[in-house]
Formats: C-alpha cells, structure tokens, sequence
C-alpha cells in the first residue's frame, strides 16, 4: 500500500504512544517509567536526502550511491538501504540515558542478508541500528550476519553482551524487534513482533551506553570488496526508537504493520538512468549472470540466474527468479536458492531446470552447484508450492569423481533412450569436458565414476567448460554447448552437434565447434554467454547473459551489473548450422507503438526514421545488394549532431560493421575492440539478393539478427542523454524494399515497482471514521489492543470510535490493506 505521513502525524503518533505505553497497558510488574530519548521515524525531508530524529528535531544526511528511496512503511514512510552503500551516521543525546536500564524498538524487512565476506559465509554481525562501537567497548545495537542470525548486542562495564536469537530474521516480511536491558534484574531480553525469543542474564552493574555518535544500517568497521561495503544492510528500516528505561513488551496488537513489506526496487532508483535496459530480462538491481534455468510451468515462464542481491558485484552467489506471461514483461520474485546449508554456505552457482514426469514428478526441479570452503558439489532442490517459489534442497553427488584436474561445476539434466543423465563441466588432461553421471531409477542415486560425456579435441576450445547444455533438435540431431575458458579467443560460447551414444556420451559429426555469436563478435566474454534453452511450442528458446564488461566503478555508480539478451529462436540448417531469428512474441512490443514504415523506395543519403527516434526500439529492414562496389547501407543509432552508432554492411567485403567510436560512452571494450566491432558474414551476397537487418536497441544493448539466421548482442553504453537520434542511409544508391521501425520509449522496466503514493487515509473527525480515497466496497475491521475484533463491516461514513482508548483500524481495499492505529476521543 502506498501511504504517506507527514512528520507531525509522526510526532501524534509518538506522543500517543508514550502515552499508551505510560498510561494503558503494563505487561511487566516494577518497571521504570521509559522515556523517549531518540526517534528516528526514517521519512525523508522534503529534500530527499536526510532524516529527522524528532526528539532533537535535528536532521542527518542518509549516504546513498543514488537517490534516497521512501517505501510505505510499517509506520508511515520507511527507508530501502540498497545492501552497499546505504547508511546515516546519526547523534543522540547519550546524557539523556540511564547506565541502568535502556530499550530499544525498530521495524526491519529485509531482502537478504548482509553480504560481510564475498568468499563465503562470515559469523561477523553488522549493525542494523545502534550506538555499538568494539574498539571503544562501549554502547548497543540490534545486529544482524549472513547467515541471518540476529539479536541484540550492549556493552555491559565494558564487557560485550550478545542476546542472539536461535532462529534466523525473516526476509520479505516486517519484523518489529524490541530489546530491554534491565541492570535490576540483570538480563537482556528480545523480542520478536512482541513474542520474547531469547532472554540472557549477566553480571554487572552498569550499561556502557556509549557516545552520542549512532549509525543505521552497517557497522562502524567497514568490509570491502573495490568500492562496495560488504558490511550493509539490503532492505527497509523504520521507526528506530531508543529509550532510557525499561520499555513494557509491546503488545501483539500493536504490532501490525501499516503496509506489506514491499521489497521490489523503487522506480525512483532509475528514473534517471540512461543505462539500463527497458525491455530485457534482468533483475531490478545489483548483480546478476548466468540464466540457466528457462522453463514454462503452471502458464509462465521461470527464468532463474546467478544472483547477488547485495550490490553490483560478483559474491556469495544465490538462485534468483524471474517470472513473465510472454518472455517480455518480467517481474522479480523472491530469491529461490540462498546459500545456508552446510554443502553450498559457499555459494549456489550454475546448474539448470529439468522437469520429468517420473524422475521430478512433473514439477520442474532445479539442480546446481553447491559450494563449500573446500570442494563443490552436486545439489538439487524441489518446489514446494506451485508458484516455484520455495524450494526444499538435498545433496545428490557430494564430490567431483576422480581424474579431474580442476573445479566441478554447472549440472544439466537430459533423458535419452528412456536413461536420465546429468553432465557437469570440469577439465581433464588440460581440455575441456563434461564429466557423465547416470541416475538409478531403483536406487534413486546418480553415478560419479568419472565417465567422460565429451571433451575438447584441442586446448584452442576451452581448457575448462562451464555451463555445458544439451538439447535435442530435429531429425534425432543433439545440439551440445559450452560456454569454455582459455579458448584461443577467450571465454565464448561454442557448440557441436552430433547424437547421443546408447551409453549416453557424446558423438558429435565433427570435433570442430562453431560460435553461437556472429564470428569475431565475442571474444574475451563479450556477447551472449551461457544460454539457458527452453522447448516449447515446437520451439528452441534461448535466452544468454550479455555481461557489461564495465569496471567496478561503472557499475557502482549505475547501480547494476548485466542483462539477459533478448529470446531468440533456434533451429539447425541442412549443414548443422545454427540459425538463429528473434522470439516471435517479441512482436507484442509493437502493440500500440509509435511506428515509421516505408517500403520499396531508393535511398542515396541519409533519411531520419521520425518519428521513431530514441533509446528503446527496434528496426526491421530488407536491403537489395546492388553490383556497385562503393555500396554501403545501414543505420545511425543514438545519433547526437554528428556523432552516432553506425550499423553498416559492405557487400563488397562482405564486412558487417558496428562502430561506437563516434560516440561518448562508458569504456567496457577499450582493450579489445575499443568500439569497432566487424566479422565478415557466413555467406557472401550477390547484386540482386537480399540483407535482412533486424535491430533491438534498448539503450546500453544492442540485440541484432541477419537474415533470420545469424546473430550477435553488444553493449554500447552512450553517456548523451539527448543521444536520440535514428537514421538509415546508404552511400550509392541502394534500393530498400522494407523499412520499419517501432519506438519503446515508454518504459515497461523489469523487477522495478512503481511506488506511487495513492493519497489513502483513515484518520479521526470528533470520533468518527473518515475515510480518503477508499472505496466504497472496502471491508473494515476494529481491533482493540488485545488483538480482539470489535468491529467487521463494509466501509461506511457512520463508524464511531466511542471509548478514550487506542485501536487498530483496518480497511481492506482492492486486496490491498491499510492500517492505521488511532485514538478514540
């Protein structure tokens, strides 16, 4: 729900509560009255770059890599700490705190767990709101490591308390924590939405409250990995209050947050960024790569990939999940596979998705890479709701099999002659491989005797194979494809075709393998990388990472690091080539889209496309090879003045051409391609044949198929916002038979919500209920504190709050709740 609060209705809220809290309800006998000595409601100021702690009225900047960011709150507004550079070094009046007893409240929801060690799983807490400093041995804090251990931590006479709860914080969900240090009774208590999850004792006299300096959102030690801090909090923090006194436990009642944890990515993040793509599949922030893992399940497409969550930067690796209606329009979900069990603490790497009527029971099961401090391993993990967003995991082979040279890695699944095998890419003797594991249908176990599935003939194709996949094409031929490092031309990815043996290894109709990108297109992990392959329909789906190849400043300062390329469609040629064209849903985008279309005409010169213009389109053209030697046709991409993108072929070279040195951009290639990018086509063009030019642009990607049959991704990275421009031309004449082009510029951007306040409000008029732009149809619900049901109808202008006292106040509108906690007259 999106409901805004100004700070005076925080400050009511405040003053109502203390009153509550002193007057109404005392839930333990002998406890001093607390007082109010910081409140930190977390609402930016009109400004959008500080908070206010209300009992001061002071204000403290929030340090942000991009925009500051308000989501509709447990309480009013609360503030989305982007996981690596979102923190406030705040102050409170220390003086104002007893060395006796002290409590503390905040509401938390976290999207991951702090990221603290790239390498794997670190005990060490950050901070999630407090005074706590180790070097000092003085102060308090609510603390939180990756593992998702949680608690409260205070210095006691200088020595260091931890009251750490036996479970792990929830993610997704608002979580209010409360904790009370009592120097009377000598104990530490936590709660946990009102319920006391751990209860310590300790010897001591007084609480080392430490100095005014506070911090919300990482520790005062920061962890770093480049420019990242590893020591931050991914998620949202509200109304962190600190008390001198011993706070009652707050009743359940109380606890009921006012909107639902909402832990999409804001829009506002990227409302600016001239980067990021509009219509690709990508997660809504951070770090992503591999998408092994396409599947069609229960009407919607899955897309799960290599995820950190955390920041733009490699790491601790999770399985995210992405979910689409048409391979177009995606929405992020919940992270399917975190890495916590003892086999994988390490890190959830590659693998793929395979459904199976016997061997998975007709719901699609992920199998993967687990990682340990020593070794990887085999797992797989079954859904356990229809939507795949839980998962149940289990260890299937827990070590590489003898006689391999290297790592171990990226499973995939496939069933041949009734036989269901499992390859894994790993090295041998300096080459390249998969390693092949059988399942027992009997014993339900896989095989790890070191069978090889099929390795490189030559050290020029890989020296190790990541991500190997195996799919079936027409007429009983099996496409195999590897993404290999150490190739002669670096990490690409290659493919053979061939059969599958009647043991199930590999026979490919020639040990050479063939590029999957346009030749000389992606060299040194440039292009579409490790390709996830779905069969639905009769079709060949793929859809392959396009990594940035920025440095970690770029990406730190965009805010994400990779994109998925679009669909494309494959199939095989008479000669076992791939032929590859776009998804043919893609054309939905044009739905509605501003167009430009022109047809069999002659072009010498340049001509616009308006009113087509901007940075997300695509253009689909057909040229006609004429016998002038001079001929050279294409287009002008992102054109600003006379700087531009050109797209061009010369058929008397038979050279394609893109060239993004006339532009300023982003350096990603400088050491390699340094922005001219050109390969000769598979196949030479006579005057009078046809070049069919088919062009995704979407900002810093370019996605481009010839003839429905070959294809490359490339990313561009222009810095001119007002870069905008699109024009074909031709130098000599060339006669164009189709010209069309369609304009994308509004933005359908993947995993991003749009959080725009609604303007919804229940508040008090004398003692009736008013309601604000609710329907009509909303059904409202009146509690009292103790969480009973006073009152059940639909929405109605005659509802009275006849008794002084406070109560919670629900109405449900449009599958969407809203709360508010008010005080009857």
């Amino acid at each position: 729900m999106n409901i805004m609060k100004n700070k005076s209705i925080s400050i009511i809220y405040a003053v109502i509560t203390f009153f509550f809290l002193s007057v109404s309800f005392t839930f333990a006998q002998n406890v001093d009255e607390p007082v109010l000595v910081a409140h930190f409601p977390m609402e930016l100021n009109a400004q959008k770059n500080s908070v206010t702690e209300l009992i001061s009225g002071k204000n403290y900047a929030v340090t942000n890599n991009a925009v500051c960011e308000n989501i509709p709150g447990a309480v009013g507004q609360a503030l989305r700490f982007d996981g690596y550079s979102t923190y406030i070094n705040a102050q409170i009046n220390s003086n104002n705190l007893s060395d006796q007893a002290i409590s503390t409240e905040i509401w938390v929801a976290m999207e991951n767990y702090p990221m603290m060690n790239v390498d794997g799983a670190s005990d060490e807490m950050t901070v999630i709101a407090g005074n706590r400093k180790i070097a000092e041995q003085s102060g308090f804090a609510f603390v939180l490591n990756a593992h998702g251990v949680y608690g409260f931590e205070v210095y006691i006479n200088g020595q260091k308390q931890v009251c750490y709860s036996g479970a792990k914080l929830p993610r997704y969900e608002w979580v209010h924590l409360q904790a009370v240090v009592s120097i009377a009774k000598k104990t530490i208590s936590l709660y946990n939405n009102g319920r006391l999850v751990r209860r310590i004792s300790f010897e001591g006299n007084s609480i080392s409250v430490g100095t005014k300096q506070l911090i919300i959102g990482k520790s005062y030690d920061d962890v770093w990995t480049g420019p990242f801090r590893l020591n931050t909090i991914n998620g949202l923090i509200d109304d962190f209050k600190i008390y001198s006194g011993e706070l009652a436990k707050q009743a359940t009642a109380l606890l009921i947050a006012e909107n639902p944890a909402d832990l999409s990515i804001p829009a506002i993040r990227f409302q600016d960024e001239i980067q990021r793509p509009v219509f690709h599949g990508m997660p809504g922030a951070n770090w992503t790569n591999e998408p092994h893992g396409l599947v069609f399940y229960n009407n919607q497409y899955h897309l799960f990939f290599q995820k950190n969550g955390n920041g733009p930067y490699w790491g601790r690796i999770h399985w995210g999940h992405i979910t689409s209606n048409d391979l177009v329009t995606w929405k992020e979900e919940k992270t399917a596979i975190i890495p916590e069990n003892p086999f994988d603490i390490k890190g959830a790497w590659s693998g793929c998705i395979f459904t199976d009527n016997e061997l998975t029971a007709g719901k699609p099961h992920i199998f993967y890479t687990a990682v340990d401090y020593s070794k990887a391993s085999i797992a797989e993990a079954s859904p356990l709701d229809e939507d795949l967003i839980e998962w149940q995991k289990s260890l299937i082979i827990p070590n590489r099999p003898n006689g391999l040279e290297d790592d171990f890695r990226d499973p995939y699944v496939f069933k041949s002659n009734g036989n269901y095998y499992l390859i894994v890419g790993s090295r041998k003797e300096g080459r390249g491989c998969a390693t092949l594991h059988q399942y027992n249908t009997q014993a339900k176990t896989w095989s790890n005797d070191g069978r090889i599935f099929y390795q490189a003939a030559h050290r020029d194709y890989g020296e190790f194979w990541e991500m190997p996949v195996i799919v079936p094409m027409s007429e009983g031929k099996w496409l195999f494809a590897a993404t290999p490092l150490g190739c002669k031309d670096g990490v690409q990815t290659l493919y053979w075709v061939g059969t599958i043996n009647p043991d199930g290894t590999f026979n490919p109709f020639s040990s050479t393998p063939k590029e999957v990108e346009l030749s000389n297109m992606s060299k040194d992990g440039f292009g579409l990388l490790s390709p996830s392959i779905m069969q639905k329909d009769g079709k060949n789906v793929a859809i392959g990472i396009v990594p940035d190849k920025l440095g970690s400043g770029d990406n730190y300062a965009i805010g994400w690091a990779h994109t998925f390329s679009l669909p494309r469609e494959w199939t095989l040629d008479a000669n076992n080539n791939l032929v590859q064209k776009p998804y043919s849903g893609l054309t939905a985008m044009r739905n509605n889209a501003e167009s430009f279309s022109q047809t069999d005409f002659s072009l010498n010169g340049v001509q616009s496309l308006s009113p087509v213009n901007g940075k997300a389109l695509e253009i689909e053209s057909t040229f006609l090879v004429s016998s002038d030697a001079g001929q050279k046709f294409g287009f002008n991409l992102r054109k600003n003045g006379n700087n531009a993108i050109q797209l061009y072929y010369q058929p008397a070279s038979n050279q394609l051409t893109l060239d993004a040195r006339n532009v300023s951009r982003l350096s990603n290639d400088g050491w390699l391609y340094n922005g001219l990018y050109q390969s000769p086509l598979p196949q030479t063009f006579s005057a009078g044949q046809s070049v069919k030019l088919h062009i995704f642009l979407d900002h810093s990607i370019l996605d481009i198929f010839i003839n429905d049959t070959w294809a490359f991704s490339v990313r561009v990275f222009p810095t001119d916002v007002n870069s905008d421009g699109v024009e074909v031309f031709s130098e000599r004449s060339t006669q164009v038979q189709s010209l069309k082009a369609w304009n994308f510029n509004q933005k359908n951007t993947t995993a991003i919500s749009d959080i725009t306040p609604t303007n919804q409000d229940i508040y008090l008029t004398g003692n009736r209920l008013c309601f604000k732009n609710i329907s009509a149809n909303a059904q409202v619900n009146i509690y009292n504190l103790q969480g009973q049901l006073l009152v059940k109808q639909n929405h109605t202008n005659n509802i009275f709050l006849p008794e002084k006292q406070l109560y919670i106040v629900q109405a449900k509108d449009n599958n969407q709740i809203i709360t508010r906690k008010l005080m009857g007259l």
